[in-house]
């Protein structure tokens, strides 16, 4: 009769170990260098890749702008209409500091979240980059809302994107005490809205 040997414990162990290191190195990691515009990657949809000269250029590597698949747009006011945060840039490489910087002012203001009207009648609570920073998809947490040289990214590559209805997107700089920056999907013209209005947000992140 045939008599089956036991394997200890520690060799069970090893014999583990060794499937993973075989397995591991069969899967195949995602690398930057291979993704293009419209393609999944880190959470998201690819929606730039940076070019020589361009703002976010890196040589020798390849770097640009991930933004949230459509099923995340959410709506929300931009913030408090009729007080200046200032300091924020229109332009590439500022979306994240204008955010965090539109945050920390509605946060600094007193109860500005549970009293919005101090603000404006008009004002619900709502504030875009305090949704954004609180974002966290396929396991990343430094989303922004973009600036408006990075929403006209946005626009130029919107068909390989996708998911962009013929709306208006809120961007992450002010235009002064009552307005903020918004971009057309339908002309691509930048305009200046009030900030109570609720429009859509839709955040991106670089890579």
């Amino acid at each position: 009769m045939l008599k089956l040997k036991l394997l200890s414990p520690k060799s069970m162990v090893l014999i583990l170990l060794s499937a993973v290191i075989i397995f591991s190195g069969c899967v195949k990691e995602e690398s930057p260098e291979d993704v293009t515009i419209g393609e999944p990657y880190q959470g998201g949809v690819v929606a730039h890749i940076f070019e020589p000269g361009e703002e976010g250029y890196v040589e020798g590597k390849k770097t640009g702008i991930i933004i949230a698949p459509v099923e995340e747009v959410f709506l929300s006011q931009w913030g408090c209409q009729g007080r200046a945060v200032g300091g924020t840039s229109p332009e590439v490489g500022f979306g994240r500091s204008n955010t965090e910087r539109v945050l920390a002012f509605h946060d600094a203001l007193p109860n500005y979240y549970s009293n919005p009207t101090q603000c404006h009648p008009a004002n619900n609570g709502t504030v875009a980059a305090r949704v954004t920073i609180d974002f966290n998809l396929g396991g990343f947490n430094d989303w922004f809302m973009p600036s408006q040289e990075e929403m006209n990214y946005l626009y130029k590559n919107r068909d390989k994107i996708g998911g962009f209805s013929s709306v208006e997107y809120w961007s992450s700089c002010e235009s002064n005490a009552a307005n903020a920056c918004v971009m057309s999907f339908v002309t691509g013209e930048l305009l200046s809205k009030p900030k109570s209005e609720v429009l859509n947000v839709r955040v991106i992140r670089f890579f």
